[in-house]
């Protein structure tokens, strides 16, 4: 999708975790936004990935899908486990040579 700005992978954790425990009360959109005083696009900004939570609009999303707010965050450290890459060191990662530098020489009186 051309333009939509993505955020992180913690914010789409969180957005999954939401959208996951909505339908598991089968509750709406449209009924968690109501609940907590949003429109109804805005909560699938957030299950979607692409507006992030605040801390305090999570805590009311928490008390009303029943949840603590830790429970969004559950199960992030498995899924960063997969998708760290090896860390390459700094000296590794420089551009080699492929030709020699040339030498400028040097006009002397």
């Amino acid at each position: 999708m051309a333009g939509v700005k993505r955020f992180g992978e913690v914010d789409d954790h969180v957005g999954k975790r939401v959208r996951e425990r909505r339908n598991a009360l089968g509750m709406s959109q449209e009924k968690l936004a109501d609940a907590i005083g949003i429109a109804s696009q805005q909560v699938q900004k957030y299950e979607a990935g692409t507006n992030r939570v605040s801390a305090s609009r999570l805590w009311d999303i928490a008390k009303n899908l029943e949840v603590n707010v830790g429970y969004f965050f559950e199960g992030i450290q498995k899924r960063a486990k997969r998708k760290a890459k090896p860390r390459k060191s700094p000296t590794a990662t420089k551009a080699k040579r492929t030709k020699p530098r040339k030498r400028r020489n040097k006009k002397r009186p």
